[in-house]
C-alpha cells in the first residue's frame, strides 16, 4: 500500500546534531514514500543566489531533522542568564514537567517524590518558586477533549511537540495545518496563568525545542525562559553538595483525570484520555502495531463489537511522514491522532540527560523512567481541576522566508 522504506540521517532527537548545517543547499535529503512531496527537512531557500540567513528559530528546528539541536543554544535561554534573571525579579517561579524530573530522579539516584523536594529546596534557596506542571498538563488534556468533542475536522492531530508543529508549518500546507489541534501546551497553559501571579517564569523540559515554543510571537512571552533537564543537572549536583540537602517524601500528583490513569507511554497521553471520554460500559478496545511499536492503532467497539472509531499514536518523524502520506491520499482513518516528533516519545527527549557512554540503550532506559513517573504519587486536590477556560493557540503556514517570523 504505502512504502515502508524511509531513508534519513539523524531524525532521533536523543543523538548528537548532523555536523553541516542542512538549510542553505538542502542537501543528503534521501526520502523514499509514495507522495514525493513531503520532505523531511524545510526546504526554506528558494534561490541559491541569495546570502543564506540563518536565525535561532531554524537552529533550533533544523541540523538534519527539525529537532536535534543539542549544541545549539543561545544566551537567552541559558542557565547562565536564568541565574542572572532570578536576581532581577521579585518573585520568580519555574514549573518542571514529569518527564525531565523523572530523567533526573534516575541519573542521581532519588525517587521522583525525593527529586522534588531536592528541587524545591534547592530552588527555595534561589527564591524561586517550584511548580509541578503536572496539573497544568492536565489542563491542556481537558482542553483536548472539549475541542475533540466540538469538532467536525478528521482526524484531529495532537500539536503539543513544538518539533512537530515546526516542521509541519515549514513542510506541509493549510490541508494538514488546519488539522491540528489549537490547544495549547501544558508548558504554555503553566505560562498563561502564572504569569498573573509571578514577574519572571522558566520552565524545565525534556526538550529542546520547547525554547522555540516559548518564544513563538502568539505566546506573549508567557515563559521567559525554558532550561532543559540536562542543563540543570550540574546545577543540582552542585547545590546538593552545598545545601547540604535530605531528601523528604512528599505528595505529588497522579497523571489521573476523572480516576482514569494510564502509564503505557511516556508523553501526556492524550490519546488514551479522549478515548476514555467517549467510551461507554461494555465497549472495548483494541491496540495495532503498525509499522514500529512508535506506530500504534487503537480501535473502539461497542458492545456488539462494531467499530466505533479508530485512533493512534505517532511517535518519530519516519512514522509522522507516513500518516501524513495517508492524509494527502485521503487514506487516512484516525479520528485523533497523538504526534510526538522524537521515537519512544518525550521520556526520549533530546534535552533529557545522557547515560554516560551509552552504556544504556533508550528501549531499556524509557521504561525504568516510566516506572519513576508512576511510583509513589498520591490523587491531590487539584486547584485547576474544574478548570472551564479554553486555552488556544495558532498556527502558520511557512510559504517562505520572509513571512516566516515568531
Amino acid at each position: 500500500m504505502f512504502s515502508s522504506t524511509i531513508k534519513i540521517s539523524s531524525v532521533s532527537d536523543y543523538i548528537v546534531p548532523s555536523q553541516e548545517c542542512i538549510k542553505p543547499l538542502m542537501k543528503n535529503v534521501k526520502l523514499q514514500l509514495d507522495d514525493p512531496s513531503i520532505q523531511l527537512k524545510p526546504n526554506l531557500i528558494k534561490n541559491q543566489n541569495n546570502v543564506a540567513k540563518v536565525s535561532l528559530q531554524d537552529c533550533l528546528a533544523c541540523s538534519g531533522c527539525v529537532t536535534t539541536a543539542e549544541t545549539i543554544l543561545i544566551q537567552t535561554q541559558s542557565i547562565e542568564e536564568f541565574l542572572q534573571a532570578i536576581k532581577k525579579y521579585q518573585n520568580p517561579a519555574i514549573g518542571i514537567s514529569p518527564q525531565a524530573r523523572a530523567s533526573l530522579s534516575y541519573v542521581l539516584n532519588f525517587t521522583d517524590s525525593e527529586m522534588h523536594s531536592i528541587l524545591q529546596q534547592i530552588f527555595q534557596e534561589m527564591n524561586v518558586k517550584l511548580y509541578d506542571m503536572t496539573e497544568y498538563m492536565k489542563i491542556a488534556i481537558n482542553n483536548s477533549i472539549q475541542e475533540f468533542k466540538q469538532t467536525n475536522i478528521t482526524p484531529l492531530l495532537c500539536s503539543e511537540c513544538p518539533g512537530w508543529v515546526c516542521y509541519a508549518e515549514k513542510t506541509l500546507d493549510e490541508s494538514i495545518i488546519n488539522h491540528m489541534s489549537k490547544v495549547k501546551s501544558p508548558q504554555q497553559i503553566f505560562g498563561a496563568i502564572q504569569k498573573k501571579n509571578h514577574d519572571y517564569i522558566a520552565t524545565i523540559m525534556p526538550c529542546y525545542d520547547k525554547k522555540l515554543e516559548a518564544v513563538r510571537q502568539e505566546n506573549n512571552e508567557d515563559i521567559n525562559i525554558v532550561l532543559s533537564t540536562r542543563e540543570i543537572e550540574q546545577l543540582v549536583k552542585d547545590y546538593i553538595q552545598k545545601l547540604n540537602i535530605i531528601p523528604q517524601q512528599i505528595e505529588l500528583q497522579t497523571m489521573a483525570i476523572y480516576d482514569q490513569e494510564y502509564h503505557n507511554i511516556s508523553s501526556n497521553n492524550y490519546v488514551d484520555y479522549i478515548i476514555k471520554s467517549v467510551m461507554k460500559p461494555n465497549w472495548t478496545v483494541k491496540q495495532n502495531i503498525r509499522k514500529n511499536k512508535d506506530f500504534i492503532e487503537i480501535t473502539i467497539y461497542n458492545e456488539n463489537m462494531e467499530q466505533q472509531g479508530i485512533f493512534a499514536r505517532v511517535f518519530g518523524l519516519k512514522n509522522i511522514a507516513n500518516l501524513i502520506s495517508q492524509m494527502k491520499t485521503k487514506t487516512c482513518k484516525y479520528k485523533y491522532v497523538e504526534i510526538m516528533a522524537c521515537p519512544l516519545g518525550c521520556l526520549n527527549g533530546g534535552g533529557q540527560i545522557q547515560i554516560q557512554k551509552n552504556t544504556e540503550k533508550a528501549n531499556d532506559l524509557i521504561p525504568k523512567l516510566k516506572e519513576i513517573m508512576i511510583s509513589q504519587k498520591m490523587q491531590t486536590d487539584n486547584q485547576y481541576q474544574n478548570e472551564q477556560n479554553m486555552y488556544l493557540t495558532q498556527f502558520k503556514h511557512i510559504k517562505n522566508e520572509n513571512n516566516f517570523q515568531w
